[in-house]
């Protein structure tokens, strides 16, 4: 007998995740209207009815029922409607071992019309409350995901990191605060400060300041729209020296103020 072992598929396989981060079931009239700027994670819209549109980079695009839409992570665009809509949306992230993003080459909007009746399906999957109903779920959800990879020749690359950058990211999420400095990163990841600085730099692709800046803001969104933390409350936990200089960093990345984003809760 013989037996050929691929430990790297297995990796491959194992270390891919699809965190749901929030979705839900979206009817509204002419209200809804407003702007997605640089947002954290991806977008997935299926839609059931109305006249939905987007205008990105110039561009009005319509949002046709019985097709779904992939917003990836970082795709800015404003939105509304003619007179009413009608989906079914997932805010998402799809993910390798060390938590990049593996959308994040992705930068344009892509469409697949899967018909009404697998979205009314979809549908009826997201509004159980059962173990199942959640797995079947995000199968159609890996399903669909797949589907525009392959439609729109999308490359998928885990990045494998140094394990000096692993213990980085792994600290700083631990850790979170604007306060965190390379000294106490490098002392802890047991190497030197310039050793940590060019190897993150280089492997992840933003400075380890930048890096943080990017956690922070994308962990207050989700304090923001999940719980009812004060902003005060949310600046403070992440070491903002006051409310305002947080509330400016914040409309500079998400376009709004954060009382204004936790009101509007864009989907």
């Amino acid at each position: 007998m013989i037996i050929k072992k691929d430990f790297t598929m297995c990796d491959n396989i194992n270390n891919v995740q699809l965190k749901v981060i929030d979705y839900g079931h979206a009817t509204s009239g002419r209200e809804w209207i407003g702007n997605i700027v640089t947002p954290p994670y991806a977008r997935l819209y299926f839609i059931i009815g109305g006249d939905p549109y987007i205008i990105s980079e110039g561009k009005h695009i319509p949002l046709n029922v019985g097709s779904c839409y992939l917003m990836p992570t970082g795709y800015s665009f404003r939105y509304a409607c003619e007179d009413s809509m009608e989906q079914l949306y997932f805010h998402l992230n799809l993910t390798d071992y060390s938590g990049a993003d593996l959308l994040r080459s992705c930068n344009q909007l892509m469409e697949y019309a899967l018909g009404a009746e697998k979205i009314r399906e979809l549908l009826q999957h997201s509004e159980r409350d059962d173990l199942l109903g959640g797995l079947l779920l995000r199968q159609e959800l890996y399903n669909t995901l797949l589907i525009l990879i392959q439609k729109y020749n999308i490359r998928l690359e885990s990045v494998h990191y140094s394990r000096c950058v692993l213990l980085a990211i792994e600290y700083i999420k631990s850790h979170l605060s604007l306060q965190l400095g390379i000294t106490e990163l490098a002392a802890n990841s047991f190497v030197s400060e310039s050793t940590l600085a060019k190897k993150f730099k280089a492997e992840v692709g933003m400075t380890i300041g930048n890096y943080i800046d990017e956690t922070i803001l994308f962990e207050s969104e989700q304090l923001l729209t999940k719980t009812e933390l004060s902003v005060l409350q949310i600046s403070e936990r992440f070491g903002f020296c006051d409310q305002f200089y947080f509330s400016r960093r914040f409309k500079s990345k998400f376009g709004e103020t954060p009382q204004k984003y936790r009101k509007i809760k864009p989907i």
